[in-house]
């Protein structure tokens, strides 16, 4: 934040002798989403950084110096302070933990964080949000859709300092096209899971049998272990794993019914056959049913 170091000390006398907190308005107006990087959970982003305040007069008082604190700073240009009013464009690689439990589908936060450094604390300033916080309209982000933005202000004090200071927090929510993240990453496990049922239409060649039941099971593998590259490390199960164990299971009965299908018909148990078939068939619905219950019901 542009601080001119000739207002330093009467930037510092007109703070101790404040008697009642200087109002400020923030505000943050996205220009543009860089990059997402999912897999260490960090974001680019390029926006404008605006405060306000009829309290101050900013050519005599330096305007409150504010800190970043879920990022790191790589640019600062285009700096421009007028007698209530500074702006600034700012560039930046920020950090938030995101939340894949419902990837393929899931809605990222990407948070920016302004928190006013000493000796702006919370009885020297009130912040506001300025109604013209928001995002750009020509603003993008390659891949998704860009939601509207939420900003709110919240206090915070650290354990070292007896000092607390109020944030401004931006909240910019991006999401993938729900109908492009079926068509890409699920639609292809479902189209595999419907090739290993036609085990069951031709239930005496087991050959084809076989090939039809294993075959898929490598198949799904593959797409459920690349498509788990776009993510980082996680300690809980998404929606498409959850999915992906339901998949698992499927092909694991058809696998079954192949098995127990060629040792009736190796004892000549003709019938017998048929009868695994119809089982194996009947309690798919049930097993799928079952799960489904478990993991997005109970868990």
């Amino acid at each position: 934040m542009f601080v001119p170091n000739a207002f330093a000390d009467t930037t510092d006398d007109f703070v101790d002798n404040l008697e009642e907190p200087v109002n400020i308005e923030v505000e943050i107006l996205l220009n543009n989403v860089i990059d997402v990087d999912r897999v260490n959970g960090n974001y680019k982003l390029d926006f404008w950084f605006s405060v306000y305040s009829d309290d101050v007069d900013f050519t005599t008082i330096a305007p409150p110096e504010f800190d970043f604190t879920n990022g790191m700073i790589e640019d600062i240009s285009s700096v421009y302070v007028e007698e209530h009013y500074m702006e600034q464009r700012v560039r930046g690689t920020f950090f938030n933990k995101l939340d894949f439990h419902d990837f393929p589908f899931e809605v990222i936060t990407l948070k920016v964080v302004a928190e006013p450094v000493r000796p702006w604390t919370v009885d020297k300033t009130t912040l506001h949000i300025a109604p013209t916080s928001g995002i750009d309209v020509d603003a993008n982000i390659p891949g998704y859709h860009l939601d509207s933005g939420k900003f709110h202000i919240e206090t915070h004090s650290y354990e070292s300092e007896e000092e607390t200071y109020e944030r401004y927090v931006a909240s910019f929510l991006v999401e993938k096209s729900p109908l492009g993240s079926f068509l890409k990453i699920v639609f292809p496990v479902l189209i595999v899971v419907a090739i290993s049922f036609v085990a069951y239409i031709v239930p005496e060649n087991f050959e084809v049998v076989a090939a039809i039941a294993l075959l898929p099971l490598v198949a799904v593998v593959f797409l459920h272990v690349n498509t788990l590259n776009e993510l980082p490390p996680l300690g809980y199960l998404t929606t498409f794993d959850k999915m992906m164990v339901i998949v698992y299971a499927m092909i694991a009965n058809n696998i079954v019914s192949t098995g127990r299908q060629m040792r009736a018909h190796v004892f000549k148990h003709e019938q017998g056959s048929w009868k695994v078939n119809m089982f194996h068939l009947k309690i798919s619905p049930v097993i799928a049913g079952i799960l489904i219950v478990i993991l997005f019901a109970l868990l």
